[in-house]
């Protein structure tokens, strides 16, 4: 009895280690292979299917399978590069309406629809309101985290489009015209990768119909460095800039380089006052705009200009060595 125990006991033991062993020959994720497979997929799809504008009462346009002789995507839309992580990708957009006001940076914060589908037609998510979209992404102090906020096509695509105009009146719904609208065709890497997320399924192209309302430059700290100004390397992302090594990020840090004095206190102000249709005003080198608003024909432009007194050549609010 003993003996056939064992033997039993053997035998599913090797059952296990052949099951792991199978386990450990999973052929590695080739992020520069699924790239061109992904591209390859969006391009078979754009040249079989054409875009039908929304019709009356209606968020979105749809996009639909050639039956008729339509014009192909493929001959409408606009070709992107974007390198990720080292990595090409093509992201192709489609631009039913420009839109007539800011466009933002992958740095911004949008206030957009959209509805997102698969190629095969599976729609994953809608948003038929505006919702705000924060590109730079946010930290949460609780926890000492910081997230790299959307997907990198949103980041890359939505600056191709602009926004619209605000007409909205006193008590009624907020209401825009002349907004960006189009669709975004995203490769996997550009999306949810080789993860996926919830619906989506791993290394799956995407499409999102999108429109964009109002941008929002953004100033996460509100410390007069705008987000895009707090991304020092040039990556495209702000959550990797730390310059005190206090573990928060640069955009989300109120004092840059922990010398106790406010970022907002270590550069200047400087506000410009002109009428609409006059020419604007000569920035510096180290001189940004911040914020813009216009009221009864006057412009009111504000901006931040960088300082460094010890002509060290990094700005005081960088430098730990000036107050």
């Amino acid at each position: 009895m003993k003996l056939k125990n064992s033997l039993i006991t053997f035998i599913v033991l090797l059952v296990i280690f052949s099951c792991k062993k199978d386990d450990d020959n999973t052929v590695p994720h080739d992020p520069v292979a699924q790239a061109k497979t992904d591209d390859e997929k969006l391009v078979t799809y754009l040249q079989t299917h054409y875009y039908k504008p929304a019709a009356q009462n209606e968020h979105f346009g749809v996009v639909d399978t050639i039956m008729n002789g339509e014009t192909p995507l493929m001959d409408e839309v606009k070709t992107q590069e974007v390198t990720q992580n080292d990595i090409q990708y093509k992201l192709y957009y489609y631009m039913h309406e420009k839109g007539v006001g800011k466009s933002p940076t992958r740095f911004d914060s949008v206030f957009v629809k959209y509805k997102g589908f698969t190629l095969d037609s599976v729609k994953f998510d809608e948003r038929s309101s505006n919702t705000w979209l924060h590109f730079a992404g946010g930290y949460d102090f609780q926890n000492r985290a910081a997230n790299s906020g959307v997907i990198q096509g949103w980041k890359s695509g939505f600056p191709n489009f602009a926004s619209g105009t605000n007409v909205s009146q006193p008590g009624e719904p907020i209401t825009f015209e002349n907004t960006g609208i189009g669709v975004l065709f995203m490769p996997s890497g550009l999306a949810y990768g080789n993860t996926g997320s919830y619906s989506i399924s791993p290394n799956e192209p995407l499409l999102f119909h999108v429109e964009l309302s109002l941008v929002e430059v953004a100033d996460y700290d509100n410390d007069s460095i705008l987000n895009k100004e707090e991304d020092l390397d040039d990556d495209g992302e702000v959550v990797d800039e730390d310059t005190d090594k206090d573990g928060i990020p640069n955009f989300a840090d109120t004092d840059d380089d922990n010398d106790g004095v406010l970022t907002k206190d270590e550069v200047e102000h400087k506000e410009y006052i002109i009428d609409l249709g006059e020419q604007e005003p000569d920035l510096e080198e180290n001189e940004f705009e911040v914020n813009r608003t216009e009221q009864n024909g006057i412009i009111t432009i504000s901006t931040t200009i960088i300082t460094d007194t010890n002509s060290d050549g990094t700005p005081d609010y960088l430098d730990s060595d000036t107050k």
